[in-house]
C-alpha cells in the first residue's frame, strides 16, 4: 500500500506498506529537486516472482502530486510449478491534478512459466496518467523464446462511478495447434503505451 499527498506543497508518500515478496524502496534523491516527483521502485525477494506468488498493491497519488513506479530491472516470472500461476495485481487511483507514471522494465517469463497481471486505474477527469505495459519473448540468449505456458496481462482506466475509459487485454497461451513462437513470429517484445491528461 503506497499513499502520495501533499506535504508542505511538495509530493510525499504518507504511508508505504510491503510484506514478503514485494520491497517498495522510496528515495529521497532522484532527478531535480524541483520536478517535485515522488519515486516508487518495487522489487521482488529473488529478484523475480516465483510459481504460485500472488502479489497485490494499492496506490493512491493525491490532488496535484506527481509519483512514478518504476522497477531495478525487468520482472522475472520463473518456471511454474505444476500449474501454479504467478499473479500481480495494481489498484491505482489518481487524484485532480495529479499524475502517476507507471514505467516498469519489462516481463520476462522464463520457460513453462504461467503469469497473470491485472492494473485498474481510477482517474478523475483532470488527471495524468502514463502506463508502458511491455514484456519481453523471455531468456531469449538462453534458448527459450516464446517458451511460456500462458501470459495474461489487463488493463483498465475508469473514470468516477467507475465509468470504463479503456479496457485492454493481451493473452498468450501455449495451444495444441500452434505455440506461441509460431504466432509471435520474429518479435521479441511486445509494448503498449498509454498517455491520458
Amino acid at each position: 500500500v503506497v499513499r502520495v499527498e501533499k506535504v508542505r506543497g511538495r509530493s510525499a508518500v504518507t504511508r508505504c506498506f510491503a510484506k514478503y515478496p514485494l520491497k517498495i524502496i522510496v528515495p529521497s534523491k532522484v532527478g531535480p529537486a524541483s520536478s517535485g516527483a515522488v519515486w516508487l521502485y518495487v522489487l521482488t525477494y529473488g529478484g523475480g516472482i516465483v510459481s504460485g506468488d500472488k502479489i497485490s498493491c494499492a496506490v493512491t497519488v493525491g490532488d496535484g502530486c506527481t509519483a512514478a513506479m518504476t522497477t531495478q530491472a525487468s520482472t522475472k516470472v520463473y518456471k511454474a510449478v505444476g500449474s501454479k500461476c504467478s499473479e500481480q495485481v495494481l489498484e491505482a487511483t489518481v487524484g485532480k491534478d495529479a499524475l502517476l507514471a507507471v514505467i516498469p522494465d519489462p516481463v520476462t517469463c522464463f520457460s513453462t512459466a504461467r503469469y497473470y497481471q491485472k492494473q485498474v486505474f481510477h482517474v478523475s477527469g483532470d488527471s495524468n496518467l502514463v502506463i508502458v505495459d511491455w514484456f519481453t519473448s523471455g531468456r531469449y540468449e538462453s534458448g527459450e523464446k516464446w517458451d511460456f505456458t500462458s501470459y495474461k496481462s489487463v488493463n483498465h482506466i475508469l473514470l468516477e462511478e467507475y465509468q470504463p475509459l479503456f479496457i485492454d487485454s493481451v493473452l498468450l497461451e501455449q495451444g495444441s495447434d500452434c505455440t506461441i513462437a509460431e504466432r509471435m513470429q520474429e518479435y521479441n517484445v511486445v509494448a503498449m503505451v498509454v498517455l491520458l491528461g
